[in-house]
C-alpha cells in the first residue's frame, strides 16, 4: 500500500511541476510558441508499436517529457504501469471470495440478455463490448464459449463462467487499460 502512496504523491508531483512549468513557458512565450514546444504530431510508443495517440492528457505528458527526460518519463510509466496490473491482477484475484463470486454472480446476471441461466456466443460478445472489450469480435467469442464450455452444449452456466471468467478479465482489463490511457493521450 506504501508503493501505492509513493505513486501517486510522484504523480501529483508531476502534474504539479507540469502545470508549473506550463505556467512558466506561457508567460515566458507566445501561446503559439508554447504549442510548437508541444508537438502534436504522434510519437512512437513501445505499447503502441506505431504511435501514442494524442489526447487530453497529451500536453502534460510532453511538458513531463520536457521536465524529466524521455527516459525518466519511460521508467515512471512502465512503474506506474506495472502497478496499476497488480491492481487489476489483485481485482481479479478476489474472484474466489465472497465478493468476488457475489462480483461474477452480477456480472453473469448482467451478460445474461433473455435471463435464461447461461450465456451464449451473442451474450458474451455483448457483455465483452459493454465491457470496453471491443476487440473480441465474432471469432474471438466462440473461442471463449469453446474454452469454458466443459460440458460441449455451445453455452455457458454460471459454474462455467467463474471458472474462465478471471482469466479472461485480467487479459482484457491490462488491454483495455493500455488502450485507454493512449486515448487519453500518456503515450505520447
Amino acid at each position: 500500500m506504501t508503493n501505492l502512496y509513493v505513486s501517486m504523491i510522484i504523480t501529483l508531483t508531476l502534474i504539479i511541476s507540469t502545470s508549473a512549468y506550463i505556467t512558466h513557458i506561457s508567460k515566458a512565450t507566445s501561446p503559439l510558441h508554447t504549442l510548437s514546444i508541444l508537438p502534436l504530431s504522434p510519437t512512437p510508443t513501445a505499447l503502441f508499436a506505431g504511435s501514442g495517440k494524442q489526447g487530453i492528457f497529451s500536453p502534460l505528458v510532453e511538458a513531463a517529457k520536457l521536465t524529466l527526460g524521455e527516459d525518466e518519463l519511460k521508467q515512471l510509466r512502465a512503474d506506474v504501469i506495472v502497478k496499476h496490473s497488480k491492481v487489476i491482477g489483485r481485482f481479479v484475484d478476489t474472484s474466489d471470495t465472497p465478493f468476488g463470486r457475489l462480483a461474477l454472480k452480477k456480472l453473469f446476471e448482467a451478460a445474461d440478455a433473455n435471463g435464461d441461466g447461461v450465456l451464449t456466443q451473442q451474450e458474451i460478445r455483448d457483455a465483452c463490448e459493454a465491457l470496453g472489450f471491443t476487440w473480441i469480435d465474432d471469432d474471438k467469442s466462440k473461442s471463449l464459449v469453446e474454452r469454458a464450455d466443459v460440458d460441449e452444449n455451445d453455452v455457458i452456466d454460471f459454474e462455467e463462467f467463474v471458472n474462465s471468467t478471471p482469466k479472461v478479465l485480467r487479459t482484457n482489463l491490462i488491454r483495455l487499460a493500455k488502450k485507454n490511457g493512449n486515448d487519453l493521450g500518456f503515450l505520447v
